[in-house]
């Protein structure tokens, strides 16, 4: 199969006519350097170049030879229209006299073919504005490097790194040892994929391709080492219950099951590193998240934040998310990538999570893995991953892993669980002030109704471990932190109650509204569908956990409280998004019983294809387009 794709490969990389970049459009930050922010007229984008600017661009091939830009040097009067330089290869190569009315300008460019990257740099005549700090050369709308026609070749280096990644995607896909029809697939969709967007857009891949080669051969090393033991381990695993005249109970999980849940790990790794690590891609308030990882890098632990969930008012924002992503920052050393990426790494452990949960619950292997298949690309995760805080998908991540834990202790209580446990509430308490709403808010429900569901031993060591957690959060948040807050002046934005209440008796049906679009958009009508018949299912299984039925009600009246408190208030947390793990597990329960039937396996699959499908699509296009969701609550 790999050979075969070589031929088209080869054509991809020649094909598109044209390599254009939008200025002042999203991603032209990528590839030009040295300009200033976007400016809009009534006709375009455009930014103004700085005395000296650089486009650059990956060499796909030495066909791309013809350089054109529309551009203006719009100068006052009395004042000499800029003239530019133009070099190319690291030498002078042409000079340009721009006009004041925009203009479109042509230099054929000097073959690169052994060099990866193509690099043009304008130096301009600069000038001053009164009253502006900013030293302008010459205002651009937008530049591409056009093909000449004559034969060309691909460049080799990337001819030869796209083919490596075409191979070591294959390669992966080999050593999952999926199922036929499993295998056949992914490995027609890893080359469909790279050729795709070649056609559609050459510089998508050209501009990530060492990234991708990285994740790429990482994951196929992963598998190799790890794949073998993690399978074993999943292949011991018992079911939970209890047996009758001491026999075992029965194993849980087959080993092509096993394999399966391997496969749809790497795929959520997959998904979520790949789009990370893209140059065009930046995460909401990613400067933020770099000044606040170099402050707590530094020694300081104490942030400040106004966060909607307080109405914007001054508070304080824990640190743990930024001490957990310095081990990433010291591997990478780059504030950006470790954020995304640390994000990304952190959001995929929850697909391992959520079939841990679902043994723990008592559900059978194959409901866990249709909802480890469901969380992949669920739209609404994939939202979180870029338009959401990156501490609180990073809670998210927390939250799932401490109710696998809390899961554990209270069937089995022991002094390692126990700990782990304790450990997790800690990091989850001090993650992200809106989280630490929902979460505690849920908790609470969860240790005064599991009073009476809980063996005595149980509920002692959920409730120890979460007092211990308190005894060491509690500190940090009202001593350190609310004592400097204290006498700080209310923001404007402040919640007044009264009025908050009056304008939410008359908002309501738009608020309403809103929050039934955010779960259609985020989890799919079919999925609520499944969640809604699955709900009961999950509260009625015979070998359930002894909070089961507590953690089901506990989460739907968190959620249902924030929903009311925003209708009536418009206070924001993120209790959609926290439903996430409920929801998956519910819908993939239902879609386990309709697969269970005659014809019902077809339903079921082309189902969770369609999920895959459309979290995949929203998240290439915020990644690649910068394509937002048209909806802010869909991740509150």
């Amino acid at each position: 199969m790999w050979l075969l794709t070589l031929p088209a490969l080869w054509y991809s990389l020649v094909a598109a006519p044209v390599i254009r970049v939008e200025v002042g459009q999203w991603g032209d930050h990528t590839m030009v350097r040295g300009v200033h922010g976007i400016e809009q007229s009534s006709t375009e984008n455009y930014r103004w170049t700085t005395a000296r600017a650089v486009f650059a661009v990956p060499n796909l091939s030495d066909r791309y030879r013809m350089l054109r830009l529309r551009a203006h040097g719009w100068r006052p009067d009395g004042i000499p229209l800029p003239r530019v330089r133009v070099d190319a290869t690291e030498q002078w190569w042409a000079e340009l006299d721009l006009q004041r009315p925009p203009r479109m300008y042509a230099i054929l460019l000097p073959g690169a073919s052994s060099r990866p990257s193509i690099t043009i740099t304008f130096n301009s005549t600069a000038y001053a504005p009164p009253g502006d700090p900013r030293t302008i050369g010459f205002a651009l709308d937008w530049i591409e490097l056009r093909g000449t026609g004559a034969p060309a070749v691909p460049a080799v280096w990337q001819f030869t790194g796209q083919a490596v990644l075409v191979g070591l995607s294959l390669a992966l896909v080999a050593a999952l040892r999926l199922p036929c029809a499993a295998a056949l697939t992914a490995g027609l969709a890893a080359p469909t994929a790279v050729l795709g967007a070649n056609l559609s857009q050459p510089l998508w891949v050209s501009l990530a391709l060492t990234h991708w080669l990285i994740i790429i051969a990482g994951l196929l090393a992963t598998t190799w080492l790890v794949m073998p033991r993690s399978v074993r381990w999943l292949e011991a695993l018992r079911s939970i219950g209890t047996s009758q005249r001491c026999e075992p109970l029965p194993l849980w999980i087959t080993r092509q099951q096993a394999r399966i849940a391997w496969a749809l790990l790497i795929a959520a790794l997959l998904v979520r590193l790949a789009g990370a690590a893209h140059p065009l891609f930046d995460a909401r308030d990613i400067p933020v998240h770099t000044r606040w990882l170099t402050t707590v890098a530094g020694g300081e632990l104490y942030l400040y934040s106004t966060p909607a969930e307080l109405q914007n008012r001054k508070t304080f924002n824990p640190p743990a998310g930024y001490i957990l992503l310095l081990p990433v920052w010291l591997a990478l050393g780059d504030g950006r990538l470790t954020v995304q990426i640390g994000v990304a790494l952190a959001d995929a452990l929850i697909t391992l999570l959520l079939l841990l949960i679902a043994r723990e619950l008592g559900l059978p292997a194959r409901a866990g893995l249709l909802a480890m298949a469901l969380y992949v690309a669920l739209p609404i995760v994939m939202t979180m991953m870029w338009w959401g805080f990156a501490t609180n998908a990073l809670a998210q991540a927390g939250w799932v892993l401490l109710l696998w834990l809390l899961l554990r202790l209270t069937r089995a209580p022991g002094i390692p669980i126990f700990v782990l446990f304790t450990v997790a509430a800690i990091l989850c308490f001090t993650m992200h002030i809106g989280a630490l709403i929902v979460l505690a808010a849920c908790l609470v429900l969860v240790v005064l109704a599991g009073w009476r569901a809980l063996p005595r031993a149980g509920w002692r060591a959920m409730a120890a471990g979460l007092a211990l957690a308190a005894a060491f959060t509690v500190p940090i948040y009202f001593v350190a932190a609310a004592a400097p807050l204290a006498g700080a002046e209310r923001s404007p934005a402040t919640l007044q109650l009264g009025a908050s209440l009056t304008r939410g008796m008359v908002v309501w049906p738009e608020r309403i509204g809103l929050v039934g679009q955010a779960l259609s958009l985020g989890f799919l009508p079919p999925i609520l569908g499944l969640a809604a018949t699955g709900a009961p299912l999950l509260a009625a299984i015979r070998q359930r956990h002894p909070l089961q039925r507590t953690l089901i009600l506990s989460v739907l009246a968190v959620c249902l409280l924030f929903f009311v408190v925003y209708v009536g208030v418009n206070l924001l947390t993120r209790y959609i998004y926290f439903a996430t793990p409920l929801v998956c597990l519910a819908a993939g329960l239902a879609l386990a019983r309709l697969a269970a039937r005659p014809g019902g396996r077809w339903i079921a699959t082309s189902l969770t294809l369609f999920v895959a499908w459309s979290g995949v699509v929203l998240w290439l296009g915020g990644v690649l387009l910068r394509i937002k969701p048209s909806l802010v609550p869909l991740t509150q």
